[in-house]
């Protein structure tokens, strides 16, 4: 069994085969035939942290995989990084363990992945302007991944640790070659922006309806449980909702959850799991003023594709 780290599984996973191999998960999740039940939550209440299980098997990729992921939000007053995340990989026809790795690069490409997904399927093809609201660990993912799928003539980034913002701004930059920018605030991204990304812990909603204008697409996936939510009640009213599971949405998606609490929505108003859409069972955008929102609370059908490409290329070594 190979033991790998964080850079071994950047150094030798590409994006963009995460993205397509991510994108055939979802759709094979929503046909049925991925065996995946919801993952494990335990509470670390005195520490206010959540310890997640997550274990999927496979089939069409012929691949089995359990992540242990943890998030603390703490962790940042620590000096510690939010989240931290293992992954063991199997092989289904015999049970052998083949990988042990640090998952937090790989969760971060998945969760981008689920993201550049979105945009693909759900985002009007003349966007350009890119917010993303969020630029912790995993706000760089999303940019990575986005951009296999879209080419943003500007992105504009915006955290309520305005140092951290400006750091990640100026690391993307270099790394994307394209205009990345510190936005004032949450408001004027969100007012400026074709395709939003919020990538929070927000316990409560860091996008408002009315500064969201239409045509706009907004992938939410931050919020993993029932208290947080990044997007505003009167917003998930007026958008045309895609989720990842409608299971893991009733579970966890605080988003909506409190949405439909407050009767601003109905469970049945979702529009279609994104693995529908990809199939062809359901329409993606049907026009140009429609908002879309993608609420995703992450998968662990997106962490079995992407250890497929892992082990792909460590075969190929």
């Amino acid at each position: 069994m190979r033991a790998l780290t964080d850079a071994d599984v950047e150094r030798l996973v590409p994006i963009n085969e995460v993205v397509e191999a991510v994108e055939e998960a979802f759709k094979s999740f929503s046909l049925g035939s991925a065996v995946m039940p919801l993952r494990t939550r335990i509470e670390a209440t005195a520490y206010k942290g959540d310890i997640l299980l997550m274990p999927c098997y496979l089939q069409e990729m012929n691949i089995f995989s359990v992540k242990l992921v943890t998030v603390y939000p703490e962790n940042i007053s620590r000096g510690l990084p939010t989240i931290h995340a293992v992954v063991l990989v199997a092989d289904p026809s015999t049970g052998e363990p083949k990988v042990a790795a640090e998952a937090r690069a790989l969760t971060g490409m998945r969760t981008g992945a689920a993201t550049a997904v979105s945009v693909k399927h759900l985002a009007r093809r003349d966007s350009r302007a890119v917010g993303i609201i969020g630029c912790g660990y995993q706000a760089r993912w999303q940019l990575l991944a986005l951009t296999t799928v879209m080419k943003p003539d500007n992105i504009l980034a915006y955290d309520i640790d305005r140092d951290r913002a400006s750091s990640f701004v100026r690391r993307m930059k270099e790394e994307l070659k394209c205009e990345v920018s510190l936005a004032s605030s949450a408001e004027s991204l969100a007012r400026e922006s074709d395709v939003i990304i919020t990538v929070t812990t927000s316990k409560t909603p860091v996008v408002k309806a009315e500064w969201v204008k239409p045509g706009t697409h907004i992938s939410a996936i931050g919020a993993y449980t029932p208290e947080m939510s990044e997007l505003e009640p009167a917003l998930i009213k007026r958008s045309k909702v895609v989720v990842d599971s409608l299971d893991a949405a009733r579970a966890e998606a605080g988003d909506i959850i409190q949405a439909v609490d407050k009767g601003f929505f109905r469970w049945e108003d979702i529009h279609a799991e994104i693995g529908e859409v990809i199939a062809g069972r359901k329409p993606g955008r049907e026009g140009d003023e429609e908002i879309t929102v993608f609420k995703s609370v992450g998968l662990a059908v997106q962490d079995a594709a992407a250890s497929k490409v892992l082990l792909n290329h460590l075969n190929t070594r």
